[in-house]
């Protein structure tokens, strides 16, 4: 069946994102020359507690991992089995994304070539309707005992493997195989001809779902390389996404704004599931500008950029206040700024970083204010927010056919269409950093394009 040692994997877990679950149970058989050579199977004390969600589906109980072993006590023995072999499960990047985070967890790489039986499904069965495992199992009679154990599992797609190979032969079944490595971080539902046809140029691309229903809407420059990166990205986010998507559409644009502009209509229109629930920021952690006597202050606040707001005291924006004062910590270090200053430490005297040296002591007026005030607005030039350039909003093109886009302190407002009729959005205005960008280098490289609105 295989001319190369291959393993059939599968694995149980208290949830379904690597990130804040782990593997309750594994199993593992290797298979070579046509026979089964090694096999595998045991329970993990997963170091966390058990959903009952997950006791009902599996049976697996508390008291039943109680002298399992970790991952970690594991480990030596599954990558033995796995020696040299691909990895072989159904949806094979959920089970690949665990294991490999529980590698990662103890400082092993683990990168193993990988093939999906949900995909072998697809392409051997296209005339099927459903390709989970427990709809495989019934349309195929597939002898099992325990259902949604890991070795039972794992035996399900082993026998469908050979079930496969003898009702389509070798030729047929090793080239599906053959096909499928050569992209094997493919979603496990999409059809890898859709991606033939993408360039690499400015564009939109939408994801969809079984239904061709909207799931994800996104832009790029380079589109081939920005789609194919979401399906090589095993963050929980990304595997959700992957796992929905069915179909692809791409919708060239020929510029980087049109690119953002049309991306900007089609999340409005079309309502993808996930860039309601990944991309919307309700607020920002700001870096506002102040002043203590002469000296520049900062302090993170939290809150909105909105149409009028003055741009010229917001020195950076984040998703998180976190990562606002981990970065604040950064520069003050990078830049010896003081502390006390930059709202990181509250003292009446000198910061500790003055005794340390580490602090030019602006804080107690030993450094001038305006040698101060210089290294501070160097060190957050690039973080720094620039003013909106006009008193009124702007036009800029879209396309050739005359339509335009309407912008004010670099947030889209509306449009103009190809009548020159102004329609503006009826939605609240939104301010995105990323938009911020491209809309600003727009408008430095093409100033001869802009147009103000009377």
């Amino acid at each position: 069946m295989f001319s190369y040692p291959v393993v059939f994997v599968d694995i149980e877990t208290t949830g379904g994102s690597y990130r804040n679950s782990r593997i309750l149970e594994v199993a593992a058989i290797r298979y070579e020359n046509g026979v089964i050579t090694d096999e595998f199977s045991s329970l993990i004390n997963p170091e966390t507690y058990i959903p009952a969600s997950i006791t009902s589906l599996t049976g697996i109980r508390e008291t039943d991992i109680v002298d399992a072993p970790v991952f970690a006590d594991i480990a030596d023995r599954f990558a033995e089995i796995m020696s040299g072999a691909v990895f072989i499960a159904h949806n094979v990047r959920f089970d690949y994304s665990f294991i490999k985070n529980e590698f990662a967890m103890i400082g092993v790489t683990f990168h193993p070539r990988l093939l999906c039986t949900v995909r072998l499904s697809r392409s051997l069965y296209k005339m099927e309707k459903g390709h989970s495992l427990a709809v495989l199992i019934a349309r195929h009679d597939i002898p099992f005992t325990n259902r949604h154990r890991a070795l039972d599992d794992a035996r399900a797609i082993l026998y469908f493997s050979q079930l496969a190979f003898e009702q389509h032969g070798a030729d047929a079944f090793l080239a599906a195989v053959q096909h499928q490595l050569k992209s094997q971080s493919l979603p496990p539902h999409l059809d890898s001809k859709e991606l033939e046809s993408i360039e690499n140029v400015p564009g939109v691309y939408i994801f969809k779902d079984e239904m061709q229903q909207p799931v994800y809407v996104g832009k790029s420059i380079t589109l081939k390389k920005r789609v194919m990166s979401h399906f090589q990205d095993v963050s929980s986010k990304e595997l959700k996404i992957s796992q929905s998507v069915h179909h692809v559409e791409t919708i060239p644009t020929g510029s980087e704004l049109a690119a953002l502009i049309l991306e900007s209509k089609l999340v409005k229109e079309l309502m993808p599931l996930y860039n309601h629930q990944l991309r919307r920021v309700s607020s920002y952690a700001l870096f506002i500008k102040s002043h203590d006597g002469a000296y520049a202050t900062i302090q993170i606040k939290q809150g909105i950029v909105d149409t009028e707001m003055d741009l010229d005291h917001i020195y950076g924006m984040y998703s998180g206040r976190t990562k606002a004062k981990k970065r604040l910590e950064e520069i003050t270090r990078g830049f010896q700024l003081c502390p006390k200053l930059m709202g990181l430490e509250k003292t009446t005297g000198a910061c500790f970083s003055y005794s340390l040296g580490r602090c030019k002591g602006a804080c107690v007026g030993n450094e001038s204010p305006d040698l101060y005030n210089r290294r501070f607005e160097l060190a957050l030039e690039h973080s720094r927010l620039e003013s909106w350039p006009f008193d009124a909003p702007i036009s800029l093109p879209v396309n050739t056919k005359g339509e335009r886009v309407i912008i004010k302190n670099w947030m889209i407002q509306g449009y103009v269409d190809e009548s020159g009729e102004v329609v503006y959005d009826a939605d609240e205005p939104h301010f995105d950093i990323d938009e911020y960008k491209i809309i600003r280098r727009f408008i430095r490289e093409n100033k001869g394009y802009i147009q103000p609105i009377e």
